[in-house]
């Protein structure tokens, strides 16, 4: 049944040029990484951008294997080459780009690229005339005034080796040296670091766990225990724009808890194309009817003047699932909040 749902979510969702051909993968992790590296020094990768964060100096590109969506990766970019540093200064989340140079080989778990060149393919809009996103979180400053946060998980991988936490609205590499610490956290688990500040690299700021605190990582509350629950989520609307890589615009409901983490459950419906239409038809029209009132969160949209209720079962299938699902079983599963 998991499965399935992964399957059925994907679907719904894609693009036609990221569904075509699909399943289409037959080779390694170190393969792909390898033909990927000679594409780097030759004609270029193609890819998106997967943010863009001039404040924190902090660019990360995604490569995604031709015909397969469930297989991609993150790659952090740095530069040396001031044409480079122009363009990623100017780059959005989506941008359609190629990218040449090479991975840097620094022993860092996840692969870097230093870029040389990057040209753009197809710039992302998407229509939202609204004021540039200016970050909360303040870096380093806030983190050097403390030993310990509290955040969410935003990614997670190789068995616990690569981590990634949301501290406020910054997105904040972990460097971790015990991956058992880390192994078997899900994507937004609420969870409690006590670290220290790496002074390599200056930018973007990154933490490591301190291994001589006997609690360094403290899961708070697990995502994945919710799944299969039935359950309710009030809170304010949220949008996330259609896409390169999704089909339409995709709802989701926001909760604040009391300290101040966000979580974003996105409101669906798999068993049935019409049903999801009416469902995502019903939220547009909520959030169409109160425009003056939505502000940019980022990578999202919140509509301050829209609060709702949602009732259904809560999906969590994957650790690296973008957010928790609610499974509505129709429009009637979703309540105006006054």
């Amino acid at each position: 049944m998991r499965i399935s749902i992964v399957l059925m979510s994907a679907f719904l969702f894609l693009t036609p040029l990221l569904k075509a051909d699909l399943p289409l993968i037959g080779t390694t992790k170190d393969g792909i990484f390898e033909e990927l590296e000679t594409q780097l020094k030759g004609a270029g990768v193609h890819g998106w951008i997967h943010g863009a964060v001039n404040e924190y100096s902090q660019y990360v590109f995604t490569y995604r294997t031709p015909g397969n969506f469930f297989e991609h990766w993150e790659f952090p970019v740095t530069s040396e080459n001031t044409e480079v540093k122009n363009f990623l200064r100017s780059a959005t989340r989506h941008d359609e780009v190629i990218i040449k140079g090479a991975f840097l080989h620094n022993g860092a778990p996840i692969n870097h690229i230093d870029a040389t060149e990057i040209s753009v393919v197809k710039k992302f809009e998407d229509g939202m005339l609204l004021p540039k996103y200016s970050h909360e979180a303040k870096l380093p400053e806030e983190l050097l005034s403390t030993n310990e946060l509290v955040g969410k998980v935003h990614a997670v991988a190789d068995g616990g080796k690569i981590l990634v936490i949301e501290y406020k609205d910054a997105v904040v590499p972990v460097v971790v040296s015990k991956p058992e610490l880390t192994k078997g956290l899900y994507r937004n688990d609420k969870v409690k670091l006590i670290y220290k500040v790496r002074v390599h690299p200056h930018s973007p700021s990154h933490i490591s766990l301190d291994v001589n605190h006997p609690n360094p990582l403290v899961v708070l509350d697990k995502m994945v225990e919710i799944h299969g629950k039935a359950g309710s989520v009030t809170g304010h609307l949220i949008l996330f724009p259609k896409s390169p890589q999704v089909l339409f615009n995709v709802f989701a409901l926001q909760q604040v808890d009391s300290l101040g983490v966000k979580r974003e459950f996105t409101l669906v419906n798999f068993e049935d194309p019409k049903v999801f239409e009416a469902i995502r038809n019903k939220l547009q029209e909520l959030w169409d009817a109160t425009p003056s009132h939505i502000i940019n969160a980022r990578n999202k949209y919140v509509n301050l003047s829209v609060k709702l209720k949602a009732t259904g079962t809560f999906n969590v299938v994957d650790p690296g699932q973008a957010n928790p699902q609610i499974l509505l079983t129709g429009t009637e599963s979703i309540e105006v909040v006054k």
